[in-house]
């Protein structure tokens, strides 16, 4: 039988779980396609920040 010489720290439990990122899927015409002074990536790069930073 093999046991391993360290262990894994547990888990803290009491902590909220942190959900997983939802973001758009991106696509290479977002890079290029203009949207205002700026492209479309940058817009949705931007909106995702915020939303993230929103969360925390």
């Amino acid at each position: 039988m093999f046991f391993p010489a360290w262990t894994l720290p547990e888990r803290d439990r009491t902590a909220p779980a942190r959900q997983p990122r939802k973001s758009t899927p991106v696509f290479i015409g977002d890079a290029v396609q203009p949207l205002g002074r700026d492209t479309l990536l940058l817009e949705i790069i931007r909106r995702d920040a915020q939303a993230e930073k929103d969360q925390s």
